[in-house]
């Protein structure tokens, strides 16, 4: 039996460039979809074959030609944005998968994995729900009608999603990260750098106690791969949602790393009320406030048993991503530009 081949979507992005890593080690050859740049990733990641395609704006027919001899596709594509959600990532979000599902059916690919979210999981009112007594599991779903827009948009493409495979007769199984960080393979910005960037840029007065469950990248890749290579998984959908973090903890950590270097890291905790009165100025401040001090919790101890290993802590990959920032000079210091960084 040949080689088997995996489509890769969104290759460019921090998971595609991920996924498509594993892929390679784990002796799959892997096709990847760009937009239009590539940012360079077929060098981050020597090997890969690439396919220029818009998953939303193109035809049907352009990605059944992407897909062709491919047996397997990994949808990683899909809108983080950070905030708000607009329209039109909503459509991509829904409108986008579907027709990639669809595209999949009539070009052959016998497995596909699917990157959806802990925000289609951990949205239930139940305040009991998600609490280190009562994680969420994978038969929680987050309810189509709340607050976060990006949350709406994840459960509801990925009920979409579940009902056109079971239409389509496709094998798939859903991935469902918490806040993924770790090192980049591309010097770029992906709204998952953000917490990171802003504590070495110093861009902020004080730092907040603003708490999220964190993920690393490198679990997520490998649990997108090891759900491919394991029919047994279909129909599940596989948490990989470590650990939580505070920013003051993370502001910490960083300083005892790159603080000599010059960073202008600050440490020092701003008040409940100061971060509110800050919101009033920086949206993505205000984006942020319902997250004061949060803890969530999640089983994921059957993604643990398919990767075979416990999850990487939390800290240990918010400090590689921090690492990566400054290496590939995503992270700027006052007084100087990227190329000078």
């Amino acid at each position: 039996m040949g080689e088997k081949k995996v489509l890769v979507t969104g290759v460019a992005g921090f998971i595609g460039g991920h996924v498509a890593r594993v892929a390679l080690l784990s002796g799959l050859a892997v096709r990847g979809t760009v937009r239009g740049k590539s940012y360079g990733i077929e060098k981050a990641v020597p090997g890969i074959e690439l396919a220029e395609v818009d998953l939303l704006n193109g035809s049907e027919e352009d990605l059944v030609k992407a897909m062709s001899g491919c047996d397997l596709l990994a949808h990683v594509a899909s809108p983080f944005p950070g905030g708000s959600v607009s329209d039109e990532e909503m459509k991509v979000a829904i409108e986008g998968t579907a027709k990639v599902l669809r595209a999949a059916k009539t070009a052959g690919v016998t497995r596909v994995v699917l990157t959806s979210s802990v925000a289609a999981i951990g949205g239930s009112t139940d305040k009991s729900k998600g609490s280190a007594s009562n994680p969420y599991t994978s038969a929680d779903w987050s309810p189509e009608v709340m607050t976060s827009s990006y949350s709406v948009s994840k459960t509801k493409a990925e009920k979409g999603a579940w009902e056109l495979a079971a239409n389509l007769g496709l094998e798939m199984t859903t991935i469902h990260p918490s806040f993924v960080n770790g090192p980049l393979l591309l010097p770029r910005e992906p709204t998952s750098t953000a917490m990171a960037k802003r504590i070495l840029e110093g861009a902020m007065p004080a730092v907040p106690a603003i708490g999220m469950n964190v993920v690393g990248v490198h679990d997520v890749a490998e649990a997108h791969v090891k759900a491919l290579l394991a029919p047994e998984t279909a129909g599940q959908r596989l948490i990989v949602a470590a650990g939580n973090l505070l920013m003051t903890d993370l502001a910490v950590a960083i300083k005892k790393v790159h603080g000599a270097d010059g960073w202008p890291i600050k440490t020092t905790p701003i008040p409940w009320v100061g971060m509110w009165l800050y919101s009033f100025l920086d949206k993505q401040a205000a984006s942020t406030l319902p997250m004061w001090r949060k803890e969530t919790f999640y089983d994921c101890a059957a993604t643990e048993k398919l990767l075979g290993h416990p999850l990487q802590p939390p800290m240990e990959a918010a400090l590689e991503m921090a690492k990566s920032l400054v290496d590939l000079g995503v992270a700027v210091k006052k007084g100087t530009t990227k190329d000078e960084a």
